[in-house]
């Protein structure tokens, strides 16, 4: 095993890194706002893709499936007697007090925040259906985040279903920057320096009956937020749900969706000054030429399906030429696609007929070459 990992780094090793310019989240720029309302399309959902650096994101073909999905924000003064104030003594407790609270209404739920310091937490949040409250905060946010950084916190939670089944609920959320690259949108614009982040939250409830026996189920929540440069909340969302099942052992797909966030909905934010600057920032004289190549690659791992690789060239590329090797280095798959013209290109690599393993895939564009290890199941 350290053998294969071995060569697995050596070949790698001699890889070029690719420069791009990378947004950074800061508090001032990103966080939501009291008074603020943001309108937001829901859209089939799509593999996130890979994580890593210079990453082509093509949600250009994403159907809508709801065209006004609002979302917006509070402040909690103008709401009186709500259940947020049951947060706020685990809040002082745990030492953040000085922060401001904050409610965003999304989809008939309620949500409720709280903003100390460089960190955003969630306190619980309310419907017709469900009511939680958080014992221990949820981590929403964290600040400032660029590429490779996030952090990690547990949680407890308490709720109420349908108003007459008690429930508790604990797990842990983890939040990381873990990409950045280059989107296009649904609506068919293309946005540069995009950050990526991710939150998993895993989660496990046990609810009351009423003859006082307990069932005890086992989930999790994967979000992928895209923020751009300019823009105060992000521009797409994607959110999948799965559900542990046979003693935790495997995993079924509960639910899971996308939501695009239309930046001509963000450009008339009132008073948003610094963000409206960062728009209007020039860019630099681009001095290497494969400057903005980005690229993505999923499903990774792959099962019994095609390798999809979409991939966008800022010039041509006259010589395409791609290989899958196995660990030892050896060719498994070769194929020479030729001429690609500057633009987005999308094409499958089939891994059917593979056997479980590690295989690195090296995709070679002239002189310049991109090189993923990819995870047969």
């Amino acid at each position: 095993m350290r053998k294969t990992i071995l060569v697995l780094l050596l070949l790698l090793w001699c890889i070029p890194a690719l420069v791009s310019a990378q947004h950074i989240l800061e508090s001032t720029l990103t966080l939501p706002r009291s008074g603020e309302e943001i309108i937001k399309q829901q859209v089939d959902y799509k593999d996130p893709g890979r994580s890593g650096a210079n990453v082509l994101w093509d949600f250009g073909q994403q159907e809508t499936v709801n065209e006004e999905y609002t979302l917006s924000y509070s402040s909690p003064e103008l709401i009186k007697d709500s259940f947020y104030i049951m947060g706020l003594d685990t809040i002082l407790q745990q030492n953040l007090a000085g922060g401001s609270l904050l409610i965003g209404a999304e989809h008939n739920t309620m949500y409720y925040y709280y903003l100390t310091g460089n960190r955003l937490w969630v306190l619980g949040h309310e419907n017709p259906t469900t009511l939680l409250h958080y014992t221990q905060p949820l981590i929403a946010g964290f600040y400032p985040l660029s590429y490779g950084n996030g952090c990690s916190y547990d949680y407890q939670a308490e709720g109420l279903y349908s108003s007459s089944v008690p429930f508790t609920s604990d797990g842990e959320a983890q939040l990381q920057a873990d990409a950045y690259g280059m989107m296009i949108l649904p609506s068919g614009d293309t946005l540069r320096h995009v950050l990526r982040t991710r939150t998993v939250q895993t989660i496990r409830q046990v609810f009351e009956s009423v003859d006082s026996t307990t069932t005890e189920q086992h989930s999790s929540i994967e979000t992928f937020k895209w923020y751009s440069k300019g823009y105060r909340y992000p521009v797409f969302e994607t959110i999948r749900t799965t559900v542990l099942i046979e003693n935790d052992t495997a995993e079924t797909v509960n639910f899971e969706t996308a939501f695009f966030f239309p930046p001509q909905e963000q450009y008339y934010l009132e008073e948003d000054v610094a963000n409206a600057a960062l728009l209007e920032e020039e860019t630099g004289t681009v001095v290497d030429p494969w400057a903005g190549l980005t690229w993505n690659i999923f499903p990774n791992p792959v099962k019994n399906s095609d390798l999809s690789v979409e991939i966008y060239l800022p010039r041509n590329a006259n010589n395409v030429h791609i290989q899958l090797r196995n660990p030892m280095g050896l060719v498994v798959s070769d194929k020479h696609s030729g001429f690609f013209a500057a633009g987005t290109h999308a094409f499958g690599v089939d891994t059917r007929t593979l056997p479980v393993g590690n295989y690195i895939l090296d995709i070679w564009l002239d002189e310049k070459l991109i090189s993923e290890i990819i995870l047969k199941r």
